[in-house]
């Protein structure tokens, strides 16, 4: 399913549409909000899966995360899992190639 899906993509380059500045703002502003609620990282092949907690306010912090990134960053497909009895939320970034080196820099190591 996943080639299907690729395969209908267009091609979008793997790029930030923010200034530097506005970028670095950006991520001080995901580090300090959204990226330390992280309390288990996943490698995909085509991506990382971030694990939240499932009580207020993680999902209006995550929402607002994936609108944002929406606008910047068009080549991420989000997948968002909630998990039954406000369990953990499940938010996988996942795009094309290139994808998991983008995540790496901006939002793990960089």
């Amino acid at each position: 399913m996943k080639d299907q899906i690729q395969e209908n993509m267009p091609s979008i380059p793997i790029a930030c549409s923010l200034s530097e500045r506005e970028r670095s703002e950006r991520e001080r502003a995901i580090a300090g909000d959204v990226m330390s609620g992280i309390t288990e990282t996943r490698e995909l092949p085509d991506g990382y899966a971030f694990r939240f907690p499932g009580d207020d306010p993680w999902p209006e912090r995550i929402q607002a995360f994936v609108l944002a990134e929406r606008r910047c960053c068009p080549f991420f497909t989000f997948e968002l899992t909630f998990e039954p009895g406000q369990g953990p939320i499940w938010l996988r970034l996942r795009g094309p190639e290139g994808t998991k080196a983008f995540v790496e820099e901006m939002f793990l190591f960089g």
